[in-house]
C-alpha cells in the first residue's frame, strides 16, 4: 500500500501476481470514499436484517417473541378474563343490593339504593329471530291471550271479589293498563279484594309507600302499592272487605292514589275488568282530580 503525499491523501490498493509479476487489481480510493463504503454496507446490512425479521419466520426466534398458538390463546384467555370481571361485579352488585334491600336495622324513612349494572349491545350484534323462533313467541302470546280472556274469568267465577274502597274510583287512563291506579278520599282505606294470605310486606322507594301483595284462591293474586300504614302482618290471613292499610298521603294535588295489581297464574290482569266497583252509581272523585291534567 503506497501513500502520495499529496494535499488530499490517496491510498492506492493493488493485488498482484507474483508469479508472472503482472497486476491484477488496483483500485485507488480516498478517506471520504471509505467512510461512504462502509456506511452503505451498515444501512444495506441492517435493511436486510429488518425484512427477514418482518417478513419470514425468522422473528419467532427473537427473546420474548410469542409463538401463533401462544398469541392465539392470551387473546382469548383475556376476552374471557373481561366477560368472568363483568360477570363478578354484577353477582357483586347484587349482592349489596340484596344486603341493603334487606337491611333491618334500616328506618322506614330510608329506601334502598339499588345500583344496576347494564350492559349495552351494539345494535347490530343480536341476529334476528329465525322463523321457529317467531312461531313460539306467536303461540306464546296466543296463550297468553287465551289465558287471559278464558281462563282467568271463568276461575274468577268461583272468587268474590270486594272493592277496595267503597268510595274509590280507577282513574280514566289506568282502566285499561294492568297497572291500576285509584283514587280514594280522605276518609278511606285499602281493603282486600277477596279472601287470601299476605306474602309480602314492605316499603318502597320508587311506590312512595308501603306495598301489600295478597295471595288468594285459583291462582289469583293482589299488590297493593304506595299506601300508608299497614294494619296486617306478613302470614295473616285476611278476608275479603278487611282492611289491610291506611289511605296514603296526599299528593301536590291533593289527591290520595295508590296502584293496584293483578295476576292469574302468573298472568298479569287488568284490575279494572274484576275490580271496578262504579258500574252501578256515578261518581265526581276521579273527574276532580283528572281535570286539571286535561283528562
Amino acid at each position: 500500500m503506497k501513500k502520495s503525499t499529496s494535499q488530499h491523501r490517496i491510498y492506492k490498493i493493488t493485488v498482484e501476481d507474483e508469479s508472472h509479476l503482472t497486476e491484477v487489481l488496483t483500485i485507488r480510493t480516498t478517506r471520504v470514499r471509505i467512510a461512504a463504503l462502509i456506511l452503505t454496507w451498515v444501512v444495506v446490512t441492517l435493511a436486510v436484517s429488518g425484512m427477514l425479521i418482518a417478513f419470514t419466520p425468522l422473528r419467532t426466534l427473537l427473546p420474548g417473541y410469542m409463538k401463533e398458538s401462544q398469541r392465539s390463546a392470551t387473546e382469548d384467555g383475556l376476552l374471557r378474563l373481561d366477560s368472568l370481571m363483568q360477570a363478578y361485579e354484577e353477582n357483586e352488585q347484587f349482592i349489596r343490593n340484596f344486603m341493603t334491600v334487606t337491611d333491618t336495622e334500616r328506618t322506614p324513612g330510608d329506601s334502598a339504593r339499588v345500583e344496576i349494572v347494564s350492559r349495552e349491545l351494539a345494535s347490530d350484534s343480536l341476529s334476528t329471530a329465525s322463523a321457529l323462533e317467531q312461531k313460539f313467541v306467536s303461540s306464546m302470546e296466543e296463550r297468553e291471550r287465551f289465558n287471559i280472556s278464558v281462563l282467568a274469568p271463568l276461575a274468577a267465577d268461583g272468587v268474590s271479589f270486594s272493592p277496595i274502597t267503597t268510595e274509590g274510583v280507577f282513574t280514566s287512563a289506568s282502566r285499561t293498563q294492568t297497572v291500576g291506579e285509584v283514587i280514594l278520599s280522605p276518609d278511606e282505606s285499602v281493603h282486600s279484594v277477596a279472601d287470601g294470605t299476605v306474602i309480602a310486606i314492605y316499603k318502597s322507594g320508587a311506590e312512595k309507600g308501603y306495598v301489600l301483595t295478597v295471595q288468594h284462591g285459583r291462582g289469583f293474586v293482589t299488590s297493593y302499592g304506595s299506601t300508608g300504614t299497614p294494619l296486617v302482618g306478613m302470614g295473616d290471613i285476611v278476608n275479603a272487605g278487611q282492611t289491610l292499610a291506611l289511605a296514603p298521603s296526599p299528593d301536590k294535588h291533593g289527591a290520595r292514589k295508590i296502584s293496584v295489581r293483578m295476576w292469574h297464574n302468573g298472568m298479569a290482569l287488568v284490575p279494572y275488568d274484576y275490580l271496578d266497583n262504579t258500574s252501578h252509581r256515578h261518581s265526581s272523585l276521579g273527574e276532580s282530580f283528572e281535570a286539571p291534567r286535561g283528562k
